[in-house]
């Protein structure tokens, strides 16, 4: 690529001016100065533009609406915002369409009812869909309010979730699915067909592939949600349904090939396990701070926390060999150097997690696959 990094007013002005006779005054504010100089801006200008086109040429390099341009050319789409669906438990029956308010930490949220799921000894429950797309709408669990009058209604909670919100596909997680298309062809239901097919999908972060797990024909795809956590029930039939649907009436997946799978080809559709992790460690602090233990534990807890989302990111990469195998390890020396990025904390020792003070290796197989989750943090003075 062309450094266009020099291409300067100041550089641009100079090399002009060089090529000036010295025989001519050509000091600032002269004729030959002035009327190079506003040229110069414009040159300058002129450098940038062809330095963002080069940039954006180039999947490496591109971001927004040019990369967007550059995968689809190649098939590929930037995933959009989902909104999340949670349940809804109310004493009486309400209408589909019916809208109920939220109060949280960051304000309001609009939840609208979807869908009527059964009634059940809690009373009757339906699916209720954030009106905001991302994430916002995951974490709220608690009263609703009506927004509109509703005859009779004396209890309306909003309890689990079904399907994480998840917010617009980020540049660099759509380069590199776009990438990924270039590393092995896709062909006829091979292990890249099912991977960028799922990867696609609205609402899918990260996919396990296992060929042949009960046999010839049989293909497992182990799932997490855009937040990469273990997919909600919701998730797991949209994208059952998308890859490898049942025969009408029937519960488990058709060889006949109504979804993307290929004929002859059973694809269940599945999640990973919580392996929750409970932390304990050490944490010397700096002579001047007082009650660290408490002062910094939020802190603490995000910096642990954003470590194990770039491990939850590596979980349906496979290892670069012909075996079907992923390695999802949770290194102490990891935990470790991420909290040391506090500047008020000199030394953390005695790191254990689950009692045990080695590193966790996840199970990765086809009859369990653990996503490492965050548990409970204890931490001691040093």
């Amino acid at each position: 690529m062309i450094d266009f990094s020099n291409k300067t007013y100041a550089n641009i002005l100079a090399a002009q001016l060089n090529r000036v006779p010295d025989t001519i005054d050509k000091r600032e504010g002269s004729m030959i100065q002035t009327a190079l100089g506003p040229e110069s801006w414009y040159l300058e200008g002129l450098y940038l533009d062809l330095d963002s086109v080069q940039e954006n040429a180039y999947a490496e390099t591109a971001g927004g609406d040019f990369l967007d341009m550059l995968v689809a050319e190649r098939g590929v789409e930037r995933k959009t915002a989902t909104n999340a669906v949670k349940k809804g438990v109310f004493n009486r029956t309400v209408s589909v369409g019916s809208r109920f308010s939220a109060l949280t930490g960051s304000g309001y949220l609009t939840y609208q009812v979807t869908e009527f799921i059964a009634q059940t000894d809690a009373g009757y429950t339906y699916k209720m869909q954030c009106e905001t797309t991302g994430e916002i709408g995951n974490n709220y669990t608690g009263q609703l309010i009506a927004i509109d009058y509703v005859t009779g209604l004396t209890s309306a909670e909003l309890t689990e979730l079904l399907t994480a919100g998840t917010e617009e596909e980020t540049d660099d997680s759509l380069r590199e699915r776009y990438l990924a298309t270039f590393d092995v062809a896709s062909f006829g239901g091979n292990i890249a067909s099912y991977r960028n097919a799922i990867l696609a999908i609205d609402g899918v972060g990260a996919v396990q592939i296992y060929p042949a797990w009960q046999g010839g024909g049989t293909v497992l795809c182990s799932i997490l949600n855009g937040n990469l956590n273990p997919a909600g029930s919701e998730l797991v039939n949209t994208v059952q349904n998308a890859i490898c649907p049942p025969e009408d009436g029937e519960t488990e997946p058709s060889a006949n090939g109504y979804g993307m799978a290929p004929i002859g080809a059973v694809v269940t559709i599945g999640t990973g396990t919580e392996l929750v992790l409970d932390i304990s460690l050490t944490v010397q602090f700096l002579a001047t701070v007082q009650n660290g233990e408490t002062a910094y534990k939020s802190q603490i807890e995000e910096k642990i926390e954003s470590y194990l989302e770039t491990v939850r990111q590596s979980w349906g990469t496979m290892l670069k060999s012909q075996k079907i195998e992923y390695a999802v390890t949770v290194y102490i020396s990891r935990i470790i150097y991420a909290i040391l990025d506090i500047s008020e904390i000199v030394n953390v020792t005695d790191v254990t997690i689950n009692g045990s003070a080695s590193d966790v290796s996840c199970v990765e197989s086809s009859s369990l696959q653990q996503v490492p989750i965050l548990g409970t943090v204890t931490i001691n003075g040093g």
